[in-house]
């Protein structure tokens, strides 16, 4: 029986997609939770973490991973998840986080 839970937890591990969310108009603090608690929202989506100022190509724009138990969210989900703070926050990409690249995400994070 443990082991029959521990093969659907992997499977399900495996179905999950990560995603890489750059957000222009986050450049301080309190409009990053902002944004990061609105993507936590949304179904599926299990964490949401926010990587260092230095990967980011301006000053005002942030990179979100968004971790998913399934579906990664797309730009236009996340666009109405902001609703109207999309006036100021605007989802500039959304890229599928490749495997090699969720272990390093998850140490810059920290």
């Amino acid at each position: 029986m443990k082991c029959i839970a521990l093969l659907l937890i992997l499977a399900l591990a495996a179905w999950a997609e990560d995603c890489k969310v750059l957000v222009d108009g986050a450049g301080c603090r309190t409009r990053q939770l902002v944004i990061a608690r609105i993507f936590k929202n949304l179904p599926e989506v299990t964490d949401v973490d926010l990587l260092p100022r230095t990967e980011a190509p301006a000053l005002n724009q942030r990179y979100f991973v968004v971790r998913s138990g399934g579906k990664s969210p797309q730009r236009e989900q996340l666009v109405r998840a902001l609703g109207r703070r999309a006036k100021f926050y605007h989802v500039i990409e959304v890229a599928p986080l490749p495997p090699e690249d969720k272990s390093a995400a998850k140490r810059a994070a920290r």
